[in-house]
């Protein structure tokens, strides 16, 4: 099983936590750090690292709200610290939150994969 941490702004996680409990509910396995107004990197990077130390060896996804910024920077170091076992996404919607908290079962990289085509599959225009 591959945990997955959902990394952002402000309170993103917290409202991606919110809507999977509404709509799914929140698996175990899926963990939410905010990057709270007034937190600098090295208090991002300390609550990054207390969670990675408690998941031991296991794969992890990290889901973050923007490329680029610190909260990306942050993952993207320790992804590249566990090479094969750990992957980052971008900018993923509800719907690939949604399918993630129900399946959890596959590696990082290919959780990932599912969640880009999940994010593409269900963007629409009404009318």
């Amino acid at each position: 099983m591959t945990d997955i941490i959902v990394i952002g702004h402000g309170r993103y996680p917290e409202g991606i936590r919110t809507n999977l409990e509404m709509v799914v509910g929140v698996p175990e396995n899926m963990h939410f750090i905010n990057f709270s107004v007034g937190q600098d990197r090295a208090d991002l990077e300390q609550n990054l690292d207390t969670l990675i130390a408690s998941l031991e060896d296991r794969d992890i996804l990290f889901c973050c709200d923007l490329p680029g910024a610190t909260p990306f920077q942050v993952a993207a170091l320790r992804t590249v610290d566990a090479p094969g076992h750990r992957a980052v996404v971008i900018g993923i919607n509800n719907m690939a939150f949604m399918e993630l908290a129900m399946d959890s079962q596959a590696p990082a990289a290919d959780l990932a994969e599912q969640a880009v085509a999940a994010t593409k599959e269900s963007v629409a225009e009404f009318p």
